[in-house]
């Protein structure tokens, strides 16, 4: 199966313009590449409106969605209802134990893109964990849609 990743800014600006340009490219994705699976992480602005979109588009498409952590935290275990309610799983990402916890978004990160065809994103900066993630992609060659570089 298919899988699409996202990552984006924790913080954003103008995030009308951005969900309608989201929806619209997540949208042509399930419907012109046939992606039913799509992972997505819970840090910021950009996730959270992600996973948004996401449950909006259940409601028309036979899609998953995934949420991808770096380790569990109290949020999550105690909010156990809320999570279940907007993912259908919750994986904590397959990277080592030893990992530092600085670099364990990083790590998770590079996780979701090892695992994806496909990869949406909106990074207008050269630094962050969004930045870095991106150039991750380009370097194992994914295809990748930057909504930042959309007009």
């Amino acid at each position: 199966m298919k899988i699409c990743c996202f990552f984006g800014h924790r913080k954003l600006y103008n995030t009308e313009e951005l969900q309608k340009k989201l929806y619209q490219t997540i949208e042509k994705i399930i419907l012109e590449n046939g992606i039913k699976e799509f992972w997505v992480g819970n840090y910021g602005v950009f996730d959270k409106m992600v996973s948004y979109i996401l449950n909006e588009l259940k409601k028309l498409y036979d899609i998953r969605i995934e949420l991808i952590i770096p380790y569990l935290t109290h949020e999550i275990a105690e909010e156990k209802v809320f999570y279940n309610q907007r993912f259908d799983s919750i994986t904590v990402a397959d990277i080592p134990t030893t990992t530092h916890y600085k670099s364990k978004i990083t790590k998770t990160n590079e996780y979701m893109v090892d695992n994806s065809e496909y990869l949406i994103c909106f990074v207008d900066k050269e630094w962050g964990g969004a930045a870095k993630a991106l150039k991750y992609a380009e370097k194992k060659k994914k295809n990748i849609i930057n909504i930042a570089e959309l007009n």
